[in-house]
């Protein structure tokens, strides 16, 4: 599969934070319907752009990854949150198709 579930902090900073490459991450919860409808569609563009940009999520339910959320000030879910040599470059919030994804994304990469 295209995308990676981060389990611990640690393996954020390392695989996220130290990556050199554009990554994004997927905060959601399984209890958040829009994050639940939308999971197809980020998986199909995790699919489409593999090996071009590497995927993670982050369940925002799970306690021990709150400190990331925080961090990262995340307030609201979904929401997918692109970085680049460590630094946020930007972030898109709210349930979106896999086209109009795709389409943020390839903004984000230009």
């Amino acid at each position: 599969m295209a995308i990676t579930a981060i389990t611990s902090v640690e393996q954020f900073d390392e695989l996220v934070l130290g990556s050199k490459e554009l990554v994004i991450v997927d905060f959601w919860a399984g209890w958040c319907e829009p994050c639940i409808v939308m999971r197809p569609e980020v998986e199909a563009v995790a699919e489409k752009l593999d090996g071009r940009i590497k995927f993670f999520t982050v369940d925002a339910e799970d306690k021990s990854l709150r400190p990331i959320l925080l961090k990262e000030d995340v307030e609201g879910i979904p929401s997918m949150v692109f970085f680049k040599d460590g630094k946020l470059l930007d972030r898109i919030a709210g349930y979106k198709k896999a086209d109009v994804l795709e389409a943020l994304i390839n903004e984000v990469i230009k």
